[in-house]
């Protein structure tokens, strides 16, 4: 299920979301907070050496915590990715892109990654939190008039590479 009862809004007026959604109106239901998930096992061992490992521990987490709490990842109507090397995931993002696919389908609600210098979990590379709204009723998404859908794939702006996107 990649369809999210909640709405998604992405201007026209501003850029492309690549891998995010500008803004999501919510549809009125229960609120499960996500608290931060690491790549930590049942038995509290930090697992994986790279930051892609430790993504993807983590978010096999989040997406645990959130079915134990009667939620699917496409109730999610906010995500943080935390990390300590912002560099290391941006050189990644085309592989943390599909990692986060394989754990959360095709949809992209508003998401921010942030630069720290440390997590609280000694070895931890990447911490994720979320937010989920499970709707009271599911609601069928309207047709967007004046939106457009989120771009999956990653812009090589945040790769590197030279780009002629938007060029004639």
């Amino acid at each position: 299920m990649d369809r999210t009862p909640h709405e998604i809004v992405n201007p026209l007026s501003l850029s492309d979301p690549i891998g995010y959604s500008h803004a999501l109106v919510v549809t009125p239901g229960r609120t499960v907070y996500i608290g931060g998930q690491t790549s930590r096992r049942m038995d509290g061992v930090l697992t994986g050496d790279s930051l892609v490992q430790q993504f993807d521990q983590a978010l096999a987490n989040m997406v645990e915590a959130l079915r134990a709490a009667k939620a699917e990842p496409t109730h999610v109507v906010s995500m943080r990715v935390y990390t300590t090397s912002v560099g290391v995931y941006r050189i990644n993002l085309n592989t943390l892109g599909s990692i986060y696919r394989r754990h959360m389908g095709r949809y992209y609600p508003p998401m921010s990654v942030v630069g720290v210098t440390e997590l609280l979990t000694s070895g931890a590379q990447v911490e994720l939190e979320c937010l989920a709204v499970v709707p009271d009723v599911y609601i069928e998404e309207a047709p967007e008039e004046a939106s457009r859908e989120s771009v999956e794939e990653v812009d090589a702006t945040f790769t590197g590479e030279a780009s002629d996107r938007g060029r004639d």
